[in-house]
């Protein structure tokens, strides 16, 4: 899931800076990957090989153990035992819960794998929550849901309120930390905001503040503008000029960095999800 990488990579470079504008440079050379595609790699290759997610998760933490993981993985990742259950309320769960919902299955198997997706570091109500919020929210914008469909779901079963965000709200209420419950449902809306996806992570770049978890929002909403403004259909971007440099800024990154592995692992589940069908 690229575009879940991307979010991340344009981000990372901001979060914890407190600049905020709408023209601020997407990609420099600073730019970089966090705990969010090392994760969302991990989730992919549990899609595509059939592995516990657990398992696929520690992997790949323990692969690039310099990710910036939050306190709560981070504590999950030093017991080294698969079999460990962490209960972090942050939002890493639904961040790299965004491959699930671009998957053909039905909603209810989706939520199922949402869940059990979270529940090795994150088994908290908010944590799989979060996860939940994120594959409903991408499955159904790729099922042509409305908006405000979408939005209702979201408040009866999460108590997300979506109707409360504008830019301004979010950006006056200066919003701080990795909550799931404070910045899934502010995610889900931005992925939304913009009237083209590149217009989506300029808003969010507007409402950047010291202490917003950025990389991390900025990946939610990248997977929700994806399938919002190309349907999730990967020859939908490719027509969008803005959304393809992107993507090859993002992917030449993790070419020519030791973050090779990541772009491998999005790509085969790219692959398989459009060839094969995964899960097998």
């Amino acid at each position: 899931m690229i575009c879940s990488v991307i979010g991340d990579f344009v981000g990372s470079i901001y979060e914890d800076q407190g600049i905020s504008s709408f023209n601020l440079p997407m990609v420099t050379p600073s730019s970089h990957v966090t705990d969010e595609s090392v994760a969302i790699a991990g989730i992919c290759d549990a899609l595509v090989h059939n592995l516990d997610y657990g398992e696929a998760l520690l992997k790949w933490f323990n692969r690039f153990p310099d990710a910036a993981y939050g306190f709560g993985t981070a504590s999950w990742i030093q017991e080294q035992d698969v079999n460990y259950v962490g209960n972090s309320e942050g939002n890493l769960a639904a961040s790299r819960a965004a491959p699930i919902g671009f998957l053909d299955l039905p909603l209810s198997l989706l939520l199922d794998y949402a869940e059990a997706s979270a529940r090795p570091t994150h088994n908290s109500e908010d944590g799989i929550n979060g996860a939940k919020a994120m594959v409903y929210t991408i499955w159904s914008v790729k099922k042509g849901k409305s908006q405000q469909e979408i939005f209702n779901y979201l408040f009866c079963e999460f108590g997300y309120l979506m109707d409360f965000y504008t830019l301004e709200n979010i950006k006056n209420t200066n919003e701080t930390g990795s909550s799931a419950y404070n910045t899934v449902g502010m995610s889900i809306w931005l992925g939304m905001s913009g009237k083209s996806y590149i217009e989506t992570l300029q808003n969010i770049l507007y409402i950047n503040n010291d202490g917003l978890d950025l990389d991390s929002i900025m990946s939610m909403a990248s997977s929700v503008a994806y399938a919002y403004h190309f349907g999730g259909n990967a020859k939908n971007a490719n027509k969008n000029k803005g959304y393809k440099k992107l993507e090859f800024e993002t992917k030449r990154y993790l070419f020519q960095s030791k973050n090779q592995p990541i772009l491998q692992s999005v790509q085969e589940f790219e692959l398989s999800k459009q060839i094969c069908g995964i899960p097998f």
